[in-house]
């Protein structure tokens, strides 16, 4: 009898053992397989993409010293240690240097763009000829993915002005976000979790694949509870939301205008309609708002409404009606150009 107690003994323990160790080869087959598919993703060009550090007053901003590739059309990216895409510069403005601060979004940043291809790179190239070998021009591209209008005005005034420029450059913004020093500290407390979240994902080649590329209009839909580009699809986004939005972004690029004002840094608006809006009959609110504090501050409007209506979607990324290819950020370089070689020339 004894015997037969040891016997039903030992044989639960021996079936919890095969199961442990079944399950255990099962783990480490799943996570040899899920590296093996990491690497082969990262040798076909997935992952690596750019990552954001959580901040209190801006939300996100570009991790400084980070070696990367764009979402879309896998171009490289440098971001140097002052957290902007680009080459290295001094935070003190040296001697005998033209110094520009380009701020926007997505479109100032380089969407699917090397670094030479950007409208702020190729400026400086202009501009760096046109000066000669007696000057240095440097143009700082502080274009960040998704950005708002009171987001740039928090950079420029709390970052930007320390760069000492003698021109801003305002381009685009994301409308559809209302990021601003007017939303709750608890809203701020409670975002920061997503950019951290988005941040570790996105270390993953895997990620990248599964849910960016092939999963992407699932990843369109989902993409709001990391950064809410609709508020009516974000219940925290949604308590944020200002009565007038149209006032929010107004009183942000008015604000741009007056900072610069204040510190002697001479304004230059920017208006990168898009296929739709080049097309429109009437202008888009964000046109009527820049051209009124164009007015306002006497500060001049490069509109690209005409140069890129009669080419369509021909100098935008393919399927895409917002981001301007290589040619189309070559066209808003020479308008700057234009712009700015006038100032000068005065």
């Amino acid at each position: 009898m004894s015997g037969n107690s040891k016997i039903e003994t030992t044989a639960p323990k021996s079936r919890w053992k095969r199961l442990l160790q079944n399950l255990g080869l099962s783990c480490a087959v799943f996570f040899f397989c899920a590296a093996a598919f990491e690497i082969a993703l990262r040798f076909c060009g997935y992952g690596n993409l750019e990552i954001y550090q959580p901040d209190p007053k801006l939300y996100w901003r570009l991790k400084p010293d980070q070696d990367c590739y764009t979402k879309i059309g896998h171009k490289p990216v440098h971001v140097n240690s002052q957290g902007t895409r680009g080459p290295e510069f001094h935070i003190e403005k040296p001697a005998g240097t033209i110094r520009i601060l380009s701020l926007g979004d997505s479109r100032t940043f380089g969407w699917g763009l090397t670094d030479g291809e950007t409208y702020s790179r190729q400026l400086e190239k202009m501009l760096q000829a046109y000066v000669g070998s007696g000057r240095k021009v440097e143009v700082i591209n502080a274009g960040v993915n998704a950005w708002s209008y009171p987001q740039m005005l928090v950079y420029f005034r709390d970052f930007g002005l320390k760069y000492q420029p003698d021109f801003v450059v305002l381009g685009e913004a994301n409308l559809w976000t209302q990021f601003s020093e007017k939303n709750s500290p608890e809203f701020v407390r409670q975002f920061m979790w997503r950019v951290r979240l988005k941040n570790f994902l996105r270390h993953f080649a895997i990620y990248h694949f599964v849910v960016e590329v092939q999963l992407q209009e699932l990843y369109q839909r989902e993409r709001v509870k990391f950064i809410p580009v609709d508020p009516k699809q974000d219940a925290l986004f949604k308590e944020q939301q200002q009565s007038d939005p149209d006032a929010l972004f107004r009183g942000a690029i008015e604000g741009v205008c007056r900072v610069a004002q204040t510190n002697h840094v001479q304004s230059i608006l920017l208006y990168l309609p898009t296929v739709s809006e080049a097309t429109a009959t009437n202008r888009s609110d964000v046109y009527k708002v820049k051209s009124a504090a164009g007015a306002k501050f006497g500060v001049p409007l490069v509109d690209l409404t005409a140069d890129l209506k009669p080419r369509g979607n021909a100098l935008y990324l393919e399927a895409d009606p917002v981001h301007l290819d290589a040619q189309g950020n070559a066209m808003v370089a020479e308008r700057l150009f234009e712009t700015f070689t006038n100032s000068l020339t005065r």
